[in-house]
């Protein structure tokens, strides 16, 4: 008798045991979980980050990547792309609400230029939160006026990219004033032999490559430890193949940085100088805002770039010399963020920002076009009302 009670005593013990066990590794999984969290973006390499995100930002940018092939403009985003659960993109591409082919009366619309640090997609999930979006807003807010402001931000777009977008595309939106953050992907151009100011020493053309996760992994991706995992397998992933151009890491550090240093952005000076022309053709008053990079200290921790620094800053260097150079001859305002301004930790890499630190770039570039913004306004007021019956 005594051994038969014993008996469900001890399979009772055995159980409580099992699930003291689980409870147990589901507990370490949870803290191991948290804490990769918050190592990741600081430790995990940075492509395979970016492979990551575009796993995990929705179906349509996954399965079909984030760019397509245009006959003119080389490249664009997908039009009317829907990711992480909400629109990125309009029908012209651009990261913003549709629009109408011109401004409104009144309405003063102003162009935002720039590579992926101002797409700022996916980095910043939501598109107003974004800088130009976040101009916007402010501008707004500021002069109590309606203020549309345009993302036309192209990730690894250069300025032959932006020259063309403009020419055939954005030159037509009626802008009164168009903001240039560049100065960067144009620095990357220096760092390979055979320059040419053409750009067609290291963008072959048009490769679609595509990075698809199938259900069940967009469900896995939710997990901190396994994110950690897949970057370290997509490492050496690089969403710029799509567009054919070459990636740094094809040059060694030390080839690199002699490239730069023999290499001069002969193209860089001449497609920017054309652009800022045309835009004033068009009516429309050019702003400079030099491309924004991380202080040392977050720029030396980026597992891939930081290897690459001394040739990314003399590149970034010899752009903004062009800037400068161009800002004094053709008296076009040029807005240099203090390079203070944004804290390390809002650097999600090298470059690009988390939502904090866009918001940073918008309250600077609204304080600095403001005077110019509620000049316009005046300028549109005083237009409506002398026409009006």
């Amino acid at each position: 008798m005594n051994t038969n009670r014993s008996e469900p005593q001890g399979r009772g013990a055995r159980i409580l045991f099992r699930v003291i066990l689980v409870a147990l590794g589901a507990a370490l999984l949870y803290g191991a979980d948290r804490a990769a969290k918050r190592a990741y973006p600081r430790f995990a390499p940075s492509a395979g980050q970016r492979a990551v995100d575009a796993l995990r930002s929705g179906d349509q940018a996954a399965e079909s990547g984030f760019f397509v092939e245009h006959p003119y403009l080389f490249y664009t985003f997908r039009p009317n792309m829907v990711a992480f659960d909400q629109p990125q993109f309009n029908a012209r591409a651009h990261r913003s609400p549709e629009i109408a082919d011109h401004p409104a009366p009144g309405v003063v619309r102003i162009l935002c230029i720039g590579g992926s640090t101002t797409a700022s997609f996916p980095y910043v999930p939501n598109r107003e939160d974004a800088w130009p979006g976040k101009l916007q807003q402010i501008l707004q807010e500021k002069t109590g006026q309606k203020v549309e402001v345009i993302n036309a931000g192209l990730t690894s777009g250069n300025s032959a990219d932006f020259l063309a977008h403009y020419v055939f595309r954005n030159r037509y939106l009626g802008a009164q004033l168009v903001v240039l953050h560049i100065g960067g992907n144009d620095g990357i151009a220096l760092f390979f032999d055979n320059y040419s100011p053409e750009y067609t020493h290291y963008t072959k053309g048009w490769q679609n490559t595509a990075i698809s996760a199938r259900p069940f992994e967009r469900q896995l991706l939710k997990s901190a430890l396994v994110r950690w995992l897949y970057a370290i397998w997509l490492r050496n992933t690089t969403l710029e193949s799509a567009i054919g151009r070459e990636n740094i890491t094809t040059e060694s550090p030390e080839q690199a940085f002699v490239n730069v240093q023999k290499n001069q952005p002969d193209g860089f000076r001449r497609n920017l100088t054309l652009l800022l022309r045309t835009i004033r053709e068009d009516g429309a008053e050019p702003v400079l805002f030099p491309f924004v990079w991380a202080p040392d200290e977050r720029f030396r921790r980026d597992k891939t770039f930081s290897r690459y620094h001394d040739a990314l800053l003399l590149s970034f260097q010899k752009d903004r010399a062009v800037m400068a150079e161009l800002s004094e001859s053709m008296k076009v305002p040029s807005y240099i963020l203090p390079h203070d301004a944004i804290e390390p930790g809002m650097f999600k890499d090298w470059c690009h920002l988390n939502a904090d630190g866009d918001a940073i770039k918008a309250h600077f570039l609204a304080e600095k076009l403001e005077p110019a913004v509620r000049a316009l306004q005046a300028k549109l007021h005083e237009a409506t009302t002398s026409t009006a019956p």
